[in-house]
Order: C-alpha cells, then structure tokens, then sequence
C-alpha cells in the first residue's frame, strides 16, 4: 500500500467524494485542498458544487506531485449505503462516516468491537480506511458498518461492546456479525431478521 493514496468514491448527493488514506495521509489532504476538494465535518472530501473546473485528471496530477496515489472505488460512498440502511431499520437510526487515514486509528477499534465473527477478524487484519457507524438514536446501540474485504459488494455489521462491557472482542457469547448484500431493503431486513 502506498504511504499515502486518495480513495475515490461516488456519492448520491455530493458526487465525487475522497477519503485520505495511509501512512503520510497528510501528503493526501494537501493534494485534495490545492485541487479545490472541500473537507466536511466528518473527514470526507467533496469537490464544491460551485461549478468548479476541478477534474479527477487534476487531482491525479497534483497527486503525484504529493506523491500520493488515487484509486476509485467499485462501489457506492459508504456514506450514501449506511444512511439508506439507516432509514429502513426500525426505530431512529443515525449514519455517520468515519475516517480511519493512519492506520494506527483502525486499532482503536478492535477493543470496542463486541464480535466473535468476521467483522472482529477483519478489524485485525484488514485495512479499513473508513466505516460507517449506525447508532439507535432511542436505545444507544451502535453498530459497526465496513466494506467487506475481498467481496466485491457485500458489508459487514457488527456491535461495538455496550458501555462498561471490557474485553468484547473475541468473547465466545459475543453476538457475530452479519454479512449485508449490497441491497439497502435486503441488508435492513438481514440485519432486523438477527
């Protein structure tokens, strides 16, 4: 993996969004803002709706400058998937992003994750540059939602450990996650059925 590479994605609402990423991530926020990219509250980059002259040739171009690489996701802004997800599940459910650029941030997960299935492993040995977190707005459950690894559409939940549980991750009695289809009604319906 590069020290620093750019993450494009689509996004229903925002079009084209980037998310820094690696070691020296500062080499891609630098690349992202000369290229006109706007930050949002959440860490994700936008290119301004203004009418902006700004092309992805651009951004590659002042990219390697930073040396810092540029990649397209495959898939749909995991933004975008996380809040339609987010409004079919029953209750009130909140969609937030966030963005894990260095990787030492992913570690800071693996103590809260309350998994005993695929999302714990992941969390240790895959590189998850970002994610999205599901939270009941009544009950204050929070889950975890991440691309899965290899699978060229499907998401992995989980639950992050309640308040006061230590030690979730890897605990035998601990819920496992659940492998979502890229489908926001079969993935609420997957999730709800658990």
């Amino acid at each position: 993996m590069a020290e620093a590479q750019i993450i494009l994605s689509h996004s229903r609402e925002a079009g084209v969004v980037a998310i820094a990423s690696g070691e020296r991530y500062p080499w891609a926020h630098t690349a992202l803002a000369e290229s006109d990219f706007q930050r949002d509250d959440e860490g994700v980059w936008h290119l301004p709706a203004d009418g902006t002259q700004t092309t992805v040739v651009d951004l590659v171009t002042c990219a390697k400058r930073h040396r810092t690489s540029v990649h397209t996701s495959s898939r749909r802004f995991i933004g975008d998937a996380a809040r339609d997800l987010a409004r079919l599940l029953p209750g009130r459910w909140h969609a937030s992003v966030e963005i894990y650029s260095h990787p030492a941030w992913q570690e800071d997960l693996v103590p809260r994750i309350w998994d005993s299935g695929e999302l714990g492993r992941a969390v240790q040995s895959e590189r998850i540059p970002y994610a999205a977190l599901l939270t009941d707005m009544v009950q204050g459950t929070t889950l975890l939602f991440i691309e899965r690894a290899g699978r060229q559409l499907d998401y992995l939940v989980g639950a992050f450990s309640p308040e006061g549980l230590e030690g979730g991750y890897g605990d035998p009695h601990a819920p496992r996650s659940i492998v979502l289809p890229p489908f926001p009604r079969r993935a609420a319906q997957a999730l709800t059925d658990q």
